[in-house]
């Protein structure tokens, strides 16, 4: 009797303990702790960011969003040029000092070719809109969320794939393990051994309702490099757009 007692208290404390939340489950919450409001498809705003490299060369630039159009623009000055690469009504634009249609030596210098406003595009949006970049269509979240350590901590992680017309990358999501909130994440390209790289984030700002990293520390996954450190340094309303969808060409002008 005393150990059927035994057996049936231990089988109580076990139903009483709280079950590890799933993946899905995970990526709800950290959702929730950064756009409580479901703000992020209607986000209409200009960001401003520092970069500093590793060897501590420091440059601002301009990120312009209107995620529920998708219209976007990018400006940066390299070398005391202005180069602005955006994407508007689903059509890329290129302006640099202010003139469209750059020489193609220019265009090589600054990284003016097709498909670059897109992928610059894609990068922003993506890094910018996680964690609610997780609901896209896509994307494979593990079941499992296993506790994983970083650095000397412990934190419950989400493990991400993507459908292969998505992305070839895996990623891991690091999230407080009171808040939910976005810590960490690493991914992997999978070309050679350890490749790709993880960020630790720092600090969040208020971006109409949204709470946006203000700080992203970016390190090798080989050896732990310290790669470069990007810092948000305000939000304001988009209430202008830097850039216009482009004109048709004369041969398609009626």
């Amino acid at each position: 009797m005393p150990n059927l007692l035994f057996s049936l208290g231990l089988a109580l404390l076990a139903a009483a303990q709280p079950q590890p939340l799933t993946g899905p489950q995970l990526v709800q919450k950290t959702i929730a702790y950064h756009d409580p409001q479901g703000q992020w498809p209607t986000l209409r705003t200009r960001l401003v960011f520092e970069s500093t490299s590793a060897a501590g060369k420091a440059s601002t630039f301009e990120v312009e969003l209107d995620n529920a159009t998708g219209y976007f623009c990018h400006i940066s000055h390299p070398g005391g040029r202005e180069v602005v690469k955006g994407v508007v009504n689903g059509q890329e634009v290129f302006l640099l000092d202010g003139v469209p249609n750059p020489s193609d030596e220019d265009r090589k210098k600054f990284r003016l070719t097709a498909g670059a406003a897109q992928g610059t595009r894609n990068f922003y949006t993506y890094l910018y809109g996680l964690p609610m970049k997780l609901r896209d269509a896509g994307t494979r979240v593990a079941p499992e969320a296993p506790m994983q350590a970083l650095l000397g901590k412990t934190y419950p992680t989400v493990q991400v794939s993507y459908d292969p017309a998505v992305g070839q990358d895996t990623w891991s999501f690091y999230l407080d393990p009171r808040t939910y909130a976005l810590q960490a994440y690493r991914f992997y390209h999978h070309k050679e051994p350890n490749d790709g790289e993880y960020v630790l984030l720092n600090q969040v700002l208020n971006v109409e309702g949204i709470q946006l990293p203000k700080e992203r520390k970016w390190y090798l996954n080989k050896d732990d490099v310290y790669l470069a450190t990007d810092r948000l340094l305000k939000a304001e309303p988009l209430t202008t757009q830097r850039l216009r969808a482009p004109e048709p060409s004369r041969a398609t002008k009626k």
